[in-house]
């Protein structure tokens, strides 16, 4: 385990390693093209953020254009590791070069006692807690953002640069797996909030899933894996807004349906008029796409499921987990493992089986902040996924077996716990009400 600090060029010492580059000399402030050409050879396959024509923009250092002022740079390949791995002779060099300010990660100690152990697990939870705290404001801003998109599309003079520089200036600054917890403790409208909510849990369950299969991703960087998977409703908004706004059911074979239904035709549309990468217009094109082409629930039709991209695969199951997890004025939400039963009933038929099983290993069968009850009638939320048993997370205990709110949350770990295990998982806002992010969020676990 590595703990993440942001240090000066004077307090790097040798084996701790750089994740992100954060602080620069004035020249990096209003970059000419040699210092862009210099950083592009430099920094290959790194993401950066500057601030361009007064907006902070996230791109590839590719992309770099004189005059941004560089705020920072990040997502750094294994193959710039002589830059990232401190060592003595490294120091002086970044200084040379203008380099001040760093992230770093320095190793943790690895703890060995039941104790020890414990104490690191409430540290983390209590970690989890905050970030979702922290990004409780980002997902309303990336919501607003959506919603502003769609409505400049409306208006018919979409600015793939505006449109991308202003989603990824939101969210560049989020936490994926804060979001996604997010997603399941609030209530989601079926559209912008959606756009968000499922972007946060596909890009933490996909890089998850890359890591486990030891494969590169199809993405150059994360926030572009972010900014795809947002993207993937984008064509609703060439749907008129009484009908995306409704929140009536409509009818299978209704006009309305039929519109509703044209989205991802609409989307593909749009992203190729915006040169947006293939990959990305996949996604938006194909995922409704089903493994069985018969199905009512396929849509467009005509489309060989060979040509959907595993990326469009997961983001058809995070569509539909979302869908399914996120409130709606027309709809109870479902508690976070009744989803994932569900979806898995679908798999083989609807959604790619091995894509699925993934997704489950990736975020849990108790995913982070689901609500659970306990084998003695206590309550909990979710605070990691095991590696090891699925079905034994560690839980935040907060409410007894009475229905009274524990003074001081406790911590348990469900793999030492053998006589304890879930009973059932439940529905946040069925059982706790609009209160449940605030339960969340006043957790100070013990």
């Amino acid at each position: 385990m590595r703990l993440a600090k942001n240090v000066l060029v004077e307090q790097l010492r040798p084996n701790m390693k750089i994740v992100e580059f954060t602080k620069f000399i004035d020249p990096y402030s209003r970059m000419s093209e040699k210092v862009c050409k210099f950083l592009q050879l430099n920094l290959k396959g790194t993401t950066v953020e500057v601030i361009r024509n007064g907006k902070t923009v996230t791109c590839s250092i590719n992309d770099l254009q004189p005059e941004d002022n560089l705020q920072r740079v990040f997502d750094i390949p294994d193959s710039l590791r002589r830059l990232t791995i401190v060592t003595k002779g490294l120091i002086p060099e970044l200084k040379k070069r203008g380099f001040l300010g760093f992230t770093v990660q320095i190793a943790e100690k690895v703890p060995t006692t039941k104790q020890e152990k414990r104490q690191h697990s409430v540290r983390k939870a209590n970690a989890f807690v905050q970030k979702v705290k922290e990004n409780m404001q980002m997902r309303e801003a990336a919501s607003d953002a959506a919603k502003n998109m769609f409505d400049t599309v409306r208006r018919g003079n979409p600015n793939p640069d505006e449109i991308k520089g202003s989603i990824n200036e939101v969210m560049s600054q989020s936490s994926p797996e804060a979001l996604a917890a997010i997603a399941s403790l609030q209530s989601s409208d079926q559209t912008y909030a959606h756009c968000v909510d499922a972007a946060a849990i596909f890009q933490s369950s996909y890089y998850a899933i890359k890591k486990k299969r030891g494969e590169k991703s199809i993405f150059p960087d994360k926030q572009l894996a972010l900014f795809g998977a947002f993207m993937h409703d984008f064509g609703k908004a060439k749907v008129p807004k009484d009908i995306l706004e409704s929140t009536a059911r409509f009818e299978r074979d209704s006009r309305e349906m039929k519109i509703l239904q044209s989205h991802p035709v609409y989307g593909a549309e749009l992203l190729s008029g915006m040169k947006m990468p293939s990959y990305i217009i996949n996604i938006a094109h194909y995922h409704h796409v089903k493994m069985d082409a018969s199905l009512n629930s396929n849509y467009p039709q005509g489309v060989k499921y060979e040509d959907v991209l595993m990326e469009t695969r997961l983001a058809a199951i995070v569509d539909v987990y979302q869908a399914l997890v996120g409130r709606r004025s027309y709809k109870k939400s479902w508690g976070s493992a009744a989803a994932i039963r569900y979806i898995d009933a679908l798999a083989g038929t609807e959604f790619d089986p091995e894509v699925w099983e993934d997704f489950v290993n990736a975020i849990g069968l108790y995913p982070k902040g689901g609500l659970v009850e306990m084998s003695d009638d206590t309550l909990g939320f979710v605070m990691n996924v095991p590696e090891e048993d699925l079905e034994r997370p560690e839980v935040a205990i907060f409410r007894d077996a009475n229905g009274e709110n524990y003074a001081q949350p406790f911590l348990v770990d469900l793999a030492e716990e053998e006589e304890l295990e879930i009973s059932q998982d439940l529905d946040h806002y069925e059982v706790l009400g609009e209160e449940a992010i605030d339960i969340f969020l006043s957790l100070q676990i013990h």
